[in-house]
């Protein structure tokens, strides 16, 4: 199980907590991720829309699940984020293919996210803790996830609105990058101070 103190939980693996509801509930985004790329491909941009919400609706049920059935556990906390990461980044990869996506918003959004994850594997092999998000990052995950909804969704009367002649997607993308470097830079504070403090515990 797993017991969550000042941002950091104790990576302490059950291999009879995998088939826990919430993650199953987490597990049905990658069930329908294929089907969003197909709505995609087809053109059926409401119905993608819709698809990426209801894998929304299970990022949060999971997570509420796990605190009403007691069922928070190690495998949960990194088998959520590594399936937020696998479906937003194919998604990502779908709307700069087809949709206009900016390419240096691609790349550094894949970058941020690979440092965190693996940053997230390092620590919790070297120092079996798993960090949990911040305020920061839940933040940049939904104005990221309002960008990729505007390339999907295609709405000219949202998508032509410009604030500082800056239109809405492209306004958006910027404010989550933006947010995303900041919540990984955070991460990467609060990971140093958790091994200096668990250096000083070792030494005494």
């Amino acid at each position: 199980m797993y017991t969550k103190k000042e941002g950091f939980a104790k990576a302490d693996f059950d291999p009879k907590t995998i088939l826990t509801i919430p993650n199953i509930v987490t597990a049905i985004r990658l069930v329908i991720l294929p089907f969003v790329l197909i709505s995609l491909n087809k053109g059926e941009n409401i119905q993608a829309f819709i698809l990426i919400l209801v894998a929304g609706f299970t990022d949060v049920l999971d997570g509420f699940l796990a605190k009403i059935l007691h069922q928070a556990t190690t495998i949960g906390k990194i088998l959520d984020p590594v399936v937020d990461k696998i479906f937003t980044v194919t998604i990502l990869i779908y709307l700069y293919l087809y949709r206009g996506f900016p390419l240096w918003a691609f790349y550094l959004i894949i970058g941020l996210e690979i440092v965190i994850l693996f940053g997230g594997y390092w620590m919790i092999v070297k120092h079996h803790k798993i960090p949990s998000s911040n305020l920061c990052g839940k933040i940049a995950v939904v104005i990221i996830s309002i960008a990729m909804y505007l390339y999907v969704i295609e709405i000219d009367s949202i998508n032509c609105f410009c604030i500082l002649g800056i239109n809405m997607k492209i306004l958006m993308v910027i404010l989550g990058v933006i947010l995303l470097f900041f919540a990984t830079i955070r991460y990467g504070f609060i990971s140093k101070r958790e091994i200096i403090k668990n250096n000083i515990t070792k030494e005494n």
